[in-house]
């Protein structure tokens, strides 16, 4: 059985073990094969290794789903049993020793963010509905914050905020099985701090997800703002948001007012983030034909004479964000076209725009991994295999909230979902 048909039979309702999963989905998630040899903190799981307390979720996680859950879906169903086969996937990376209080813990720092960009270019392709991708990768991405939040006494925009990037009910169950599948002295402790998130994310309106309690405000502005354009009314509503998150206003009324300063006129960046390959510059000109291009290709290219040359990037880096200021200032349509798989690059970009007002909009080519090398060999620029390699390798996939709104399309330029339009 091959991993579509495998992953279909569980979408239809099937209850796989741990060792199917493992076996079926093993050569192309090489990770999970790792489990059995990944150790976990004995205090934390004294259950044993991360194949033993991923058995015991996803044991935990059906559990659920036979009884508190039955309500849910076949994509957000088959979602959450991803979510736990996947929750700790990084782990067999990121574990090492660290001492904490004077003793020698185990920890795995970061693995749940990397994990997300693990799996990213894995999921896809497999014949998933996108919102099961999109739900997994969020689920790994996120299964630390319910708790962290609570212990944290985080305020209520910052629920919202985890609401708008993953489904706060999914992250609820699954830090349930989380917990129940483990043994550990605090067990009871623990499930308490997971109740009163969802207690608390259901009191702050953020138990929809991707954001969905944010729906009256879309038409309100829809309503106040139809005069003006697609671009102002999606600036107007996710300064809103942003400021609401931050505790500054209460009321979507508050930035229609304020708005008032800034409407008229604004600049507007568009970053696209792929590897390269991914028909960034194809969909750009289809899409984007009444935006200006800084293409850092095209600056290498004139600057080092090749477009594969990269000793001169910084220099490269600094003639475009230097062309960038001087198109903020104009008010301009702009594209940063490159390939922006960093994070601290895109920020680098993200943060210079906001000082102008800009509203962001990031482009995310979400394309399966074994499309690149034929891609790269039909392209007119390819690049070293070495380098793609290293791409897919070392990318960093955007979280939702890093521009005011996200496009996300796949191969061929079609959308697969979009976020903070209003």
């Amino acid at each position: 059985m091959n991993n579509i048909e495998f992953l279909q039979q569980v979408l239809a309702g099937a209850t796989p073990n741990i060792d199917e999963f493992v076996d079926i989905l093993g050569d192309r998630f090489s990770l999970l094969r790792e489990y059995q040899s990944t150790p976990q903190d004995c205090q934390w799981h004294a259950e044993g290794n991360l194949y033993i307390h991923t058995g015991m979720v996803l044991n935990e996680i059906y559990k659920i789903l036979q009884t508190e859950a039955t309500h849910l879906d076949c994509d957000r169903r088959l979602s959450l049993i991803l979510g736990a086969l996947f929750h700790d996937i990084y782990q067999p990376i990121t574990t090492k020793e660290q001492e904490i209080e004077g003793k020698i813990r185990l920890v795995a720092p970061q693995q749940a963010i990397k994990g997300r960009s693990y799996l990213a270019l894995k999921l896809v392709g497999l014949d998933l509905p996108y919102s099961v991708v999109e739900n997994t990768l969020s689920l790994v991405a996120y299964h630390h914050e319910p708790k962290k939040l609570v212990t944290q006494h985080k305020s209520a925009g910052e629920y919202q905020k985890l609401a708008r990037l993953s489904d706060p009910e999914l992250l609820y169950w699954l830090a349930l099985g989380d917990i129940r599948g483990r043994e550990c002295s605090d067990r009871e402790q623990q499930l308490e701090i997971v109740e009163i998130y969802s207690l608390s994310a259901r009191k702050y309106q953020a138990w929809q997800a991707f954001g969905g309690e944010y729906q009256p405000w879309r038409v309100y502005f829809k309503r106040e703002l139809a005069d003006w354009n697609q671009a102002t009314r999606d600036l107007v509503f996710t300064q809103a948001i942003a400021r609401y998150e931050a505790g500054k206003i209460f009321a979507p009324e508050s930035e229609l007012l304020r708005s008032y300063s800034y409407r008229n006129s604004f600049p507007q960046v568009v970053i696209t983030f792929g590897v390269s390959g991914s028909g960034k510059s194809t969909w750009i000109k289809h899409h984007l034909a009444d935006h200006t291009v800084i293409s850092l290709d095209a600056l290498r290219a004139k600057i080092a004479s090749s477009r594969s040359d990269q000793s001169q990037n910084s220099k490269v880096v600094q003639v475009a964000q230097e062309q960038l200021k001087t198109l903020l200032c104009s008010q301009s349509k702009i594209v940063w076209d490159a390939t922006s798989l960093r994070y601290d690059f895109r920020q680098q970009i993200i943060s210079l725009s906001r000082q102008y007002g800009a509203l962001i909009t990031l482009i995310i080519f979400h394309c399966p991994e074994s499309i690149y090398p034929e891609r790269n060999r039909q392209r007119r620029h390819s690049i070293p295999e070495e380098v793609l390699c290293q791409q897919l390798q070392s990318l960093e996939f955007p979280e939702l909230n890093e521009g005011d709104r996200t496009i996300i399309v796949d191969e061929q330029g079609n959308t697969l979902a979009t976020h903070g339009t209003c």
